[in-house]
């Protein structure tokens, strides 16, 4: 069966559920259960969640004060417990995101993201020394595609503000962000653990499968063409070649580590006391590391910026690296897998703006514009069609 009948009856399937829970759902109460968003919780679904390490515990009461709806539904949680639960210093702060809408359903399970995040927190999150969430639980169910992850509500625990995708950084903002990449990287090296998630090239297969990325991709650099350097222009096909070489050589020639997958900088977010730190990890993956690492600084950085820094941004990585337990390649070698990971990122985003009628707005027009700028800049400065040789 293809991919694309597969997904017309899932379609069906999910629609129907989710029809169904509009009329009535059966309360969440045991662990194995997964709430229909975010707020339809009980207290007695709280308690075999959150205190299942902690015997006499219980969830007593809880309310929700804020939260939003896009790709998932966002809510904030306050949790109050019982003497047993409060001595245990149980967390009260807590946020959940959830796949409630037949959209958020349709669109993360069939791009195959809907585990990820319950991936990273609940199996790689706690073997990393990191910047990033705490994850309590999560779940999904399978045929209904509903989805949910309890994390730290870190904007209250942290006093964290979080970052738009081209809000400038500082030199050592970009250098702490490439120590947690650094931190996870290292703590998962060619770990078999890995073999759960999916690569760079399943990654692009499912939605490639889906929605035409290639030619998507052509329409974005026509909607771009203003902030592509004149060099590049007229090259989609090149462009694409450099995509698919680029996500072989992370998936089948480098070694393997665990990848955030969707590393720009409006994924990561600042504490109270200055830290940067990565959220958003639902698409999580495992492949080379050059992956995170190209598509963070090229987007993250402005170009005079990147060609600034770029060379000891890496050695900064790279020393990282070796501390966390991974085994960091020779500066040169780096730099030419750094240069040859340039075109995927350049792809995804040149695919947002480039996006058909029917397909979401993931980000504003002029978001995707100045990170298409910055990293087809990277892409015409460092000859990257020469370093992967196309």
């Amino acid at each position: 069966m293809s991919r694309q009948l597969w997904l017309a009856g899932r379609a069906v399937t999910v629609g129907a559920h989710v029809a169904a829970e509009k009329i009535w759902t059966k309360p969440p109460r045991a662990r194995t259960d997964v709430p229909r968003n975010g707020v339809s919780l009980t207290p007695e679904w709280l308690t075999a969640v959150l205190c299942r390490e902690v015997p006499g515990a219980e969830v007593v009461s809880w309310r929700s004060p804020r939260g939003s709806s896009g790709t998932s539904e966002r809510a904030a949680l306050r949790v109050e417990y019982d003497a047993a639960g409060a001595a245990a210093g149980l967390p009260t702060q807590l946020f959940t995101k959830c796949t409630a809408s037949f959209t958020q359903r349709l669109l993360l399970g069939g791009a195959d993201v809907l585990a990820g995040e319950t991936s990273f927190f609940m199996t790689f999150r706690p073997a990393v020394e990191m910047e990033a969430p705490i994850g309590y639980w999560g779940a999904v169910d399978d045929r209904s595609w509903r989805s949910i992850i309890v994390l730290e509500d870190i904007a209250e625990s942290k006093g964290a503000t979080f970052v738009e995708p081209t809000t400038p950084l500082s030199r050592g903002q970009v250098e702490d962000v490439l120590r947690n990449m650094a931190a996870y990287h290292g703590a998962w090296w060619e770990s078999p653990e890995l073999k759960v998630l999916k690569t760079p090239t399943d990654h692009y297969d499912n939605v490639a499968q889906m929605l035409d990325f290639e030619g998507r991709c052509r329409v974005g650099m026509d909607r771009a063409r203003s902030v592509i350097p004149p060099a590049l222009l007229g090259q989609a096909d090149r462009m694409w070649r450099g995509t698919q070489v680029g996500l072989a050589m992370c998936t089948d020639e480098m070694p393997t580590t665990l990848l955030h997958g969707d590393p720009h900088a409006g994924q990561t977010y600042r504490t109270a006391t200055g830290a940067m730190g990565l959220t958003d990890w639902q698409a999580v993956m495992r492949g080379g590391w050059s992956y995170d690492v190209a598509y963070f600084i090229a987007s993250a950085c402005a170009p005079d910026d990147r060609r600034a820094w770029e060379r000891e941004l890496l050695e900064h990585y790279l020393e990282h690296l070796a501390i966390a337990g991974g085994v960091a390649p020779e500066l040169d070698e780096a730099m030419l897998r750094y240069r040859q990971s340039m075109f995927y990122p350049y792809s995804a985003w040149a695919f947002t703006i480039g996006r058909a009628w029917y397909q979401p707005k993931m980000q504003p027009d002029e978001i995707s514009l100045a990170i298409i700028e910055r990293i087809a800049t990277a892409i015409d400065d460092l000859d990257c069609f020469g370093a992967l040789g196309i």
